[in-house]
């Protein structure tokens, strides 16, 4: 017992280090590519490669609930508990609202462009390749949209690339490869405690796959007033990923029918839509945070009831 918990530790450590990573890492690129690149795609892709490497593996074995829950299972929390840690953090730190960049234009428009898409395929009521190849088309134009409007940056100011890149490269690989385990590890100590399913379902599992993401923000908070700003994108960068390329990859496997998983896909859509409403003026301060807090209880004590 004691080594599982050696081991345990051990990993949380690890993905604590790579969140370290990953935040100065994309805070020495932002001054080289801006906030768009660093935080929608680069950040964005970072974060969201265990769960895209988890849906693959699952679609290939034939287990698309799973995959369909690693697709869209984080968009509930980091759209409301997410975006609200950001939000506490940044203002007990700086005592200001987070104001975002106006680059987010970009994410805001796509991440709109991507939940539309999402309420066309439940209307449509499968992920297949025709609905497949529609999603992840959406993501292409996304990343092609964003490198042509990058933020133009002073030339004359020389930015090492080599040290930032290394640090996300160490980040990004240390957390692939501790995620997944990190995941397992919290479902053991769950059900050692007699967790109910649901709540490993609906809660622990969420928590558990986007905890590094989280310490990410908060590190990203703490080292500049400019991380809130490059947090939040990179929370809607990843998310917008989850919700086309990830489901795609699903319906590139299989005729997947969504009815089968119609609260937790439905959910994934407000989850969306309170993301567009919160940070469409671009500003997040302290008390819409507390008010995220509140709507993640009132979507998980739903999703009990139903």
């Amino acid at each position: 017992m004691l080594l599982f918990w050696l081991e345990f530790a051990g990993i949380f450590l690890g993905l604590i280090v790579s969140a370290e990573f990953l935040a100065k890492g994309s805070e020495e690129l932002e001054k080289k590519w801006g906030q768009g690149i660093v935080g929608g795609i680069l950040l964005g892709f970072l974060t969201a490669l265990p769960e895209t490497i988890f849906v693959i593996i699952a679609s290939i074995t034939g287990n698309f609930d799973i995959a369909l829950g690693s697709a869209i299972g984080g968009n509930v929390l980091l759209f409301t508990v997410g975006l609200g840690i950001v939000g506490v953090a940044y203002w007990l730190k700086w005592r200001e609202n987070i104001i975002i960049s106006t680059e987010y234009d970009i994410e805001n428009k796509f991440l709109l462009i991507s939940t539309i898409a999402m309420v066309l395929v439940l209307f449509y009521g499968k992920l297949n390749i025709i609905s497949g190849t529609l999603l992840i088309s959406i993501y292409a134009y996304y990343l092609y949209y964003r490198i042509i409007k990058r933020k133009k940056v002073d030339k004359s100011e020389k930015i090492s690339m080599k040290k930032p890149l290394v640090l996300m490269t160490i980040g990004g690989v240390l957390l692939v490869i501790l995620s997944h385990p990190f995941i397992e590890y919290i479902h053991v100590i769950a059900e050692a405690l007699h967790v109910p399913a649901i709540w490993l379902s609906l809660v622990i599992s969420p928590i558990a796959g986007e905890l590094e993401e989280k310490i990410s923000s908060i590190r990203l908070v703490q080292m500049s007033k400019t991380g809130g700003s490059l947090s939040i994108l990179s929370f809607v960068g990843s998310k917008i990923e989850n919700a086309t390329v990830l489901l795609g990859i699903i319906g590139f496997f299989t005729d997947y029918s969504l009815y089968s998983a119609l609260p937790e896909y439905i959910a994934a859509i407000v989850a969306n839509i309170i993301a567009l409403y919160f940070l469409f003026d671009k500003k997040l301060g302290l008390l819409e945070s507390i008010i995220l807090f509140g709507l993640y209880v009132i979507i998980i004590g739903l999703s009990f009831i139903t």
